[in-house]
């Protein structure tokens, strides 16, 4: 299901501006629940975990308003805003298909009217250049109609933010149930072409998330520049373009985030040279 341009309106509104000075360090962000991966694998803090991050060289953090407690830690070690992320049901509890009700990045933890109310408060409290939304995926048995209630939200809360001086990016799952599933992200797990999809959206980008796939013929997600997506490429056109925002690293279900996230650095870093 394509379902273009009523979500590329959340790609039109208004950058805003942010009062946070930026990194002078290459923009290399990495998510802060990567972060609480790796506190968990190695048996360490959160703190601890940041620390060997910012070492590595990222320099800032795309954080979801649940973990607001973490961004004290993650300002005092330099970590710029890159990005708040949060994922909204806008069908309701019933419609949990493909989504594990469990997940804490808040699909169940209020009503979607909520979730936006305080995503807004959110952004405006630690000035966050961009809000990404990542609306739910359809139930199996979703109807025409289901589809048209997700994409008038997205686009009602597009115009929301714009008002409220926000700029909103949409992402969609690496799931065939999402609603712009090979439209507007995760490129080669959809058996699209990043570099062909990034001459058709390079005028609407405004943040990057670099999430590399093993191969064509296995998607698990590795680290970025070692697999097929064309990471570096990416990069290159990116930057040809005048692009000057974040990249932020993205390995979900890595069994060693930490050796993942330094080999994925090193190679961004380097493709930015």
């Amino acid at each position: 299901m394509r379902m273009i341009p009523l979500l590329f309106a959340a790609f039109l509104t208004l950058l805003s501006c942010t009062k946070q000075e930026e990194p002078k360090e290459k923009k290399i962000s990495v998510f802060a629940v990567h972060i609480n991966t790796i506190a968990q694998q190695e048996n360490i803090s959160f703190a601890e975990a940041a620390i060997k991050v910012r070492e590595m060289g990222y320099t800032g953090a795309d954080v979801y308003p649940y973990q607001e407690a973490q961004i004290p830690i993650l300002d005092s070690l330099g970590f710029g805003h890159s990005c708040a992320i949060v994922h909204i049901n806008y069908l309701g509890a019933e419609h949990v298909d493909s989504i594990d009700a469990n997940n804490p990045r808040g699909f169940f933890r209020a009503g979607w009217g909520d979730l936006e109310k305080a995503a807004i408060s959110f952004v405006k409290r630690h000035d966050y250049p961009h809000l990404m939304l990542v609306p739910n995926t359809l139930p199996q048995n979703a109807t025409e109609e289901d589809a048209e209630t997700i994409r008038r939200h997205v686009s009602e809360f597009a115009t929301r933010c714009q008002a409220e001086g926000i700029d909103l990016v949409v992402e969609s799952f690496d799931n065939e149930a999402s609603l712009c599933y090979v439209d507007i992200g995760n490129f080669t797990f959809a058996g699209e072409d990043p570099v062909v999809a990034f001459e058709t959206l390079k005028d609407r980008v405004r943040h990057v998330h670099l999430k590399d796939r093993a191969s064509l013929e296995d998607m698990t997600p590795v680290p970025a520049g070692t697999g097929c997506s064309k990471i570096e490429t990416v990069i290159q056109k990116m930057m040809e373009l005048g692009y000057d925002g974040w990249y932020t690293v993205e390995i979900f279900g890595s069994k060693q985030m930490l050796n993942d996230l330094q080999t994925a650095y090193q190679n961004t870093a380097t493709f930015m040279e």
